[in-house]
């Protein structure tokens, strides 16, 4: 039997070979990869799938979902993007990853397959393989439910190769990858459409943009499925560091004195709709009682997404890369800030909405440090930045940092032990967060 360290090294030679690039935006990949499901004898349909795709909120409304489901009883595999620390976070079943021995096993499965299509490793990306890998280890450990998180858009995402799924969820559309996407709602939203199929349920939020909704509705109608809104009312009653309690009230049932482990007005909006999907698989008969609802939002697995990561002062990291997420980050923060200073570590990726995101943070900050995103082919550089937003507002306090403990040393001087410290602009911000935590703990131990 292989050591542990000789299966770190078979996986890590492994994922060396995979094509690293991002195919989703060259060419409509899908059909290919409808006839490797296929192939595969559709490994999706052993289970009840629940496929989710938006702008903002799908990590935080599948981790809803996974953390209720399973307090009711339920075996549940999560496939989403974008990892932190190691890509195996991407596919879990009940919040534990993929180990390393049962993502070569499954890869080793699914070769003989892609070779006999006349495909060799390189044909698929990364992220495909991730997909496929996902599947087929969800359905061989017989999961009850697939919660399977689009990566980017819908019409040519590699969830999109799946059979029609019990349920099709969507969050906030807005814009993002817009060079992939379109530059509008409507244009982005027709994308994510594309991935209704006839069979499925369709549920989106009852305040989507209004464009996306005419689109969402008009592909629902084109594919002959229901299409169903939620619009429950949902108040903060209180909120601390981690955790809030709300009241909700409406769709079908009310929910008083409900307590979540996470954080953020933006949550009220992706609990919204985490309710609505499991009012519809009540319907369906799926056995959830209202303990497993109270206990799995409380027992939410949702790593940076308004997270505290130190304490005096009050440091929390936040994944918002958009303008949409950076909008429900600052109204967010205000609220828990009350007259608390705010030092803001940014990070962006040029290619993203930078001018529109700065706009929003800089009236937020007493301070805005800014740092480069370890992503040399995407990064905006601190310096670059920090002169983006000088431009922007002159007058503006801003520094450029060379590195994130750099960063995270000067902001929490600047804002004292009472003060507030968010981290926020990237996924590869974050990673840098969670490495230099991991660096620590091991330098602990």
């Amino acid at each position: 039997m292989p050591t542990k360290q000789t299966i770190h090294e078979m996986y890590q030679a492994l994922i060396g070979q995979f094509n690293q690039d991002r195919l989703v935006g060259n060419v409509n990949r899908v059909p290919l990869l409808r006839r490797l499901v296929a192939a595969l004898s559709h490994p999706e349909q052993h289970a009840h799938v629940i496929h989710i795709a938006g702008t903002n909120g799908k990590g935080s409304t599948g981790a809803m979902l996974a953390a209720v489901l399973q307090a009711a009883g339920f075996k549940v595999g999560r496939f989403s993007s974008p990892a932190i620390l190691d890509d195996r976070e991407q596919i879990q079943i009940n919040n534990q990853w993929i180990s390393e021995a049962d993502f070569i096993d499954t890869y080793t499965e699914i070769l003989p397959v892609v070779q006999n299509m006349g495909l060799s490793v390189n044909a698929i990306s990364i992220f495909e393989w991730q997909f496929l890998i996902s599947i087929v280890w969800f359905r061989n450990q017989r999961v009850d439910y697939m919660i399977l998180e689009a990566g980017l858009g819908g019409k040519t995402d590699a969830t999109n190769a799946i059979s029609a799924p019990q349920l099709t969820v969507f969050n906030k559309v807005a814009l993002d990858h817009m060079q992939i996407l379109g530059d509008t709602i409507e244009k982005i939203a027709i994308q994510k459409s594309k991935i209704i199929k006839p069979g499925t349920t369709v549920v989106t939020l009852g305040d989507q943009a209004p464009d996306a909704l005419r689109v969402l509705q008009k592909e629902a109608t084109k594919q002959a499925v229901p299409l169903i809104l939620a619009q429950a009312d949902i108040t903060v009653q209180a909120i601390s560091d981690d955790e809030m309690t709300v009241n909700v009230t409406g769709d079908d049932q009310s929910w008083p004195n409900l307590r979540l482990n996470v954080i953020g007005v933006f949550q009220l909006q992706n609990l919204r709709l985490a309710l609505a999907v499991l009012s519809v698989l009540r319907q369906k008969k799926a056995t959830i009682s209202d303990a497993a609802v109270r206990t799995g939002l409380q027992q939410i697995q949702l790593p940076d997404r308004l997270t505290p990561i130190g304490q005096r002062p009050l440091t929390l990291l936040d994944v918002a890369h958009n303008p949409d997420g950076m909008t429900a980050l600052v109204q967010s923060v205000s609220m828990l800030a009350a007259d608390k200073p705010i030092i803001w570590i940014l990070g962006v990726l040029a290619d993203k909405a930078v001018a529109d995101m700065v706009a929003i943070v800089t009236p937020a900050a007493k301070a805005i440090i800014t740092v480069t995103p370890d992503n040399p082919q995407r990064a905006m550089s601190a310096v670059t930045l920090a002169k983006c937003i000088l431009a922007q507002t002159p007058g503006a306090r801003v520094a450029a940092a060379t590195s994130m403990a750099e960063a995270l040393e000067h902001g929490r001087q600047l804002a004292g032990p009472d003060g507030l410290v968010v981290v926020s602009g990237s996924f590869y911000v974050a990673r840098e967060v969670a490495e230099l935590a991991t660096g620590a703990a091991d330098h602990d131990d």
